[in-house]
C-alpha cells in the first residue's frame, strides 16, 4: 500500500510540476504589456522564434515598465521610398528612444561594424559547422532610426541597440561607434549605463506620449502591408 501512495506521489510531482509552470508561464504573457500589445497568441509566440526573442527581450527590459517607460513592438514604419521599415522594438524612456533590433540567433557570430554581411557559424556534428550570411544588424538599425526619424521630434536623441539570444556567442564582434551590442541577458544593465552618460537632456510627459501615440499608428500591420515588406526585401 506504502509503495501504491508513493508511485501516486511522485506521478503527480511528475506531472503537475510542468502544468503549474506552464500556468504560471501562460499567467505571466497574458498580463504583460507585449501581450496588450500586440495580442499575439500564447502558442504563436512560443513557436516563432522571431516573436519568441522579442518577448525574451522585453522579459529583460520589463522592469523599465516601473520608472514610466512605454513600448511598442512589430512596427513597420514607411520610408521615402514607398517601402517599409521593420522595426522589432522601440522604448520610449524620457531621455529618448531605444530602437531595439533582436536577434533570437544560436551559434556563433562575427562581425565588424563596418561589414556589409555578418557571419553566423552554427555547428552540424562531427566537428563540422554551416555557415549563414546576414546583414550587418547595426547598418540595418541604422536604417530603422532613419525611417523613425522623420517621424518625431528634431530634439529627440535615438539609441541603436542590437540584442542577441544568449543561445548564440558573439565573437570577433568589433563595434566602435555608439550603438549598444549585447545579450538578452545584458540589457538592462547597458541600457542603464548608456542612460548614466546622458546628462542634458529629458524628455516631458506630454512629449513622450506625444510620440508613442504618433509611431503607435505604425504596429499592428495587416498581412498586405507585412507582405508588401517581405516582397520588397526578396526583390
Amino acid at each position: 500500500m506504502e509503495d501504491v501512495i508513493l508511485i501516486i506521489l511522485i506521478m503527480t510531482l511528475v506531472i503537475g510540476i510542468p502544468i503549474t509552470r506552464f500556468i504560471l508561464s501562460y499567467k505571466a504573457y497574458k498580463s504583460s504589456h507585449y501581450y496588450k500589445a500586440t495580442q499575439n497568441s500564447y502558442w504563436s509566440v512560443h513557436y516563432n522564434s522571431g516573436l519568441y526573442g522579442e518577448y525574451s527581450l522585453y522579459q529583460h527590459l520589463q522592469t523599465f515598465e516601473s520608472i514610466g517607460c512605454k513600448f511598442l513592438f512589430n512596427l513597420y514604419v514607411p520610408k521615402d521610398n514607398g517601402k517599409t521599415s521593420e522595426i522589432d522594438v522601440v522604448m520610449f524612456h524620457p531621455k529618448g528612444l531605444f530602437v531595439i533590433e533582436s536577434k533570437n540567433y544560436s551559434g556563433w557570430i562575427f562581425g565588424n561594424e563596418n561589414n556589409k554581411q555578418w557571419t553566423q557559424t552554427l555547428p552540424v556534428g562531427r566537428r563540422r559547422s554551416h555557415k549563414e550570411r546576414f546583414y550587418n544588424p547595426i547598418m540595418q538599425n541604422a536604417t530603422h532610426i532613419r525611417a523613425v526619424r522623420k517621424y518625431i521630434d528634431d530634439t529627440i536623441p535615438i539609441y541603436s541597440v542590437i540584442a542577441f539570444s544568449d543561445n548564440c556567442t558573439l565573437k570577433g564582434v568589433t563595434v566602435k561607434s555608439n550603438a549598444i551590442v549585447t545579450y538578452y541577458s545584458n540589457l538592462q544593465r547597458e541600457i542603464e549605463y548608456k542612460l548614466s552618460t546622458i546628462n542634458n537632456y529629458s524628455m516631458t510627459l506630454e512629449l513622450l506620449n506625444k510620440t508613442y501615440n504618433k509611431l503607435f499608428q505604425y504596429t499592428n500591420a495587416d498581412n498586405y502591408i507585412k507582405f508588401q515588406h517581405i516582397y520588397n526585401i526578396n526583390k
